[in-house]
């Protein structure tokens, strides 16, 4: 016994632990590894081609196709780190580059087509090439669609799902309808808050023919940061927008889920759990990992555990294949736009065809010197004779004849062309007076209400006092719409930045804005105020206005570039996104009103 004993010592690997918790969490993180090396898709599974594609729902308004290409516009921006030329808000051809980042557009319009396509490639490393692309546009009469792939063609290809751009998707679901699989594309969490809705997740979770991986977040009992917590479930949900679902449970509705599918299969007391497509009760748990909720107690264990999980559902998509593809690639729209002749050559094309089917008649009249289309073989080509004198003219008369005989039918086009542009010109006129109308009345309203303004601070009062604070990042925009509009403006830029913003207090937001809007804007309107410098007397500590310093940028704005070197900051010692508040700004002289055009984090720059 004693030999045998020794030989087994012998045999066990030599490897010391401090104590079990760690020999514990070693061993937990060999399983979860152990359990998301799946086996590799065609192609590999880090080195595959990922392929995602939504269509616009059927109520999607006219100007949806524009608005997704104005987001991916916002999102190259980002990604190349610098300000794109005009055209490419006009959503044209373009290209830019970085050393590590370049950038190609193409764009396909016809009668029936209308795509722009965007490849960004990035060289992150020595022989290392990621590729992505997205392609949005319409095809005939089939609903527009936005199509995203990523491709790693790197000699050695690795893990890519920094490239999958997720958070782009979710910034198109949230200001247009799309749709996935016949399903509104989600890019926010769903809370199983019902039994209807407990109903529909358990059939959905057990459907054999389910494709979309499902991440499950269970709420604990003590759930004494809900606040907080949301955070990290709407993270979770953009990271994973057109990969997979995510649902968050509440300690209630776990105890039936572990009824359904059993407790070894379940998810509850704050864990987290990636069903992958084809679970069943009595699967095997490996396949279906489940992180602990002691093991989500920081921030780098969450964003750990969501990289894991966005891992694995690109890993599921790129093992289903991406089926039928409705919406072409890069290459093909580039090859397709290169083919079709420019828009002023066929402008040309199409009135030299016109003028050979009118003159087409003439060329049965002989001229001088011409030679009838009987003597050669090949086709004659056909010009304009030139024009007579009056005398050959009143000597011609078959000449007037033919004439007469030749043009009713360019005498049609050309009243349809002037018809058409009379009822065009008419209609501009009246959209420009109304346009013009409508300022008058919007100029007279804010006059009038800045006189009131100006009557109420010389009795003593405020008159933003009574100024209800949005509670939501969802309807800040629209409060600064409603609340300081003529006196301070959101870019686009900064209106994107809103969705899903992690600065938790948005009170506290909204009276910088509205400090702007007035105390500031005053000071500005009477010729500057030094005083605005330094600590805001909002009733609110910690709050500086102060220039940008190196985070100073330059921005687009009604037609013109402004430096944006001025910033509102709270939280200097951190860059946590919930504790974390930066408004960069800058002063519009001739719309006389405070321009934001970012806003609530903390911008990257060369200093951060």
């Amino acid at each position: 016994m004693a030999v045998t004993g020794n030989t087994v010592r012998e045999r066990m690997p030599q490897q010391t632990y401090g104590s079990f918790e760690e020999w514990g969490r070693q061993e937990r993180d060999r399983r979860l590894r152990a359990a998301t090396e799946r086996a590799p898709v065609a192609g590999g599974a880090a080195g595959g081609r990922l392929r995602v594609e939504a269509e616009l729902a059927a109520n999607a308004a006219p100007s949806a196709v524009q608005e997704c290409r104005t987001v991916a516009v916002d999102w190259l921006q980002q990604v190349l780190g610098r300000r794109l030329p005009r055209k490419a808000w006009r959503h044209r051809p373009f290209s830019a580059r970085t050393d590590h980042v370049a950038i190609r557009t193409v764009r396909l319009r016809d009668r029936v087509r209308d795509h722009w396509a965007v490849q960004v490639t990035r060289t992150p490393g020595p022989d290392r090439e990621v590729v992505t692309e997205v392609v949005i546009g319409r095809s005939g009469v089939e609903a527009p669609s936005v199509g995203v792939t990523v491709h790693d063609r790197s000699v050695v290809p690795l893990e890519s799902v920094d490239d999958y751009p997720a958070e782009m998707l979710a910034s198109m679901a949230e200001v247009v309808p799309l749709v996935q699989g016949g399903r509104r594309l989600a890019h926010a969490p769903i809370v199983v808050d019902s039994d209807v809705a407990m109903n529909t997740f358990l059939r959905m979770l057990v459907d054999p023919v389910r494709e979309v991986p499902f991440a499950v977040i269970s709420v604990p009992p003590d759930d004494d940061d809900r606040e907080a917590r949301q955070l990290l479930w709407t993270s979770l949900a953009r990271s994973l927008t057109g990969l997979a679902l995510t649902w968050v449970l509440p300690s209630g509705m776990t105890f039936r889920l572990s009824d359904t599918v059993g407790k070894p299969l379940s998810v509850f007391l704050g864990a987290w759990r990636f069903y992958r497509p084809g679970f069943r009760p009595g699967a095997n748990r490996s396949d279906h990992p489940l992180i602990l909720g002691n093991r989500l107690g920081d921030e780098r264990a969450v964003a750990e555990t969501s990289r894991v999980f966005l891992r694995m559902a690109v890993e599921e998509r790129m093992r289903a294949g991406s089926g039928e593809e409705g919406t072409p690639d890069y290459a093909a729209v580039a090859t397709e736009s290169a083919s079709v002749t420019s828009g002023p050559a066929r402008l040309v094309s199409f009135l030299r065809s016109s003028i050979l089917d009118i003159a087409a008649p003439r060329s049965q009249v002989s001229y001088p010197g011409s030679k009838s289309q009987t003597d050669s073989p090949k086709p004659a080509v056909v010009r304009e004779p030139p024009p007579a004198s009056p005398g050959a003219r009143a000597g011609m008369p078959g000449a007037r004849e033919a004439t007469a005989g030749e043009t009713p039918a360019l005498r049609r086009k050309l009243r349809a062309a002037r018809e058409t542009a009379r009822v065009r010109t008419s209609r501009y006129e009246q959209a420009r007076k109304r346009a013009e109308r409508a300022e008058r009345e919007r100029d007279d309203a804010l006059r009038r209400a800045e006189q009131l303004a100006g009557l109420v601070r010389a009795m003593g009062g405020n008159p933003d006092a009574a100024i209800p604070f949005p509670t939501a990042w969802d309807e800040f925009a629209a409060w600064c719409d409603e609340h300081l509009a003529g006196r301070l403006a959101l870019t686009g830029s900064a209106r994107h930045e809103l969705n899903g913003a992690g600065f938790a207090d948005v009170g506290v937001a909204a009276r910088c804005l509205r400090w702007l809007a007035g105390e500031y804007r005053d000071g500005r309107l009477r010729g500057g105020n030094p005083g605005l410098h330094g600590r805001i007397d909002d009733g609110e500590t910690g709050v500086y206005n102060v220039p940008c310093g190196g985070d100073a940028f330059e921005c687009s704005w009604d037609g013109g570039t402004h430096t944006v070197d001025w910033h509102i900051k709270r939280g200097a010692n951190t860059r946590d996104p919930r504790r974390c508040l930066r408004i960069y700004y800058f002063w519009d002289e001739q719309t006389r009103q405070v321009v934001v055009a970012s806003m609530p984090a903390h911008r990257k720059s060369s200093l951060s």
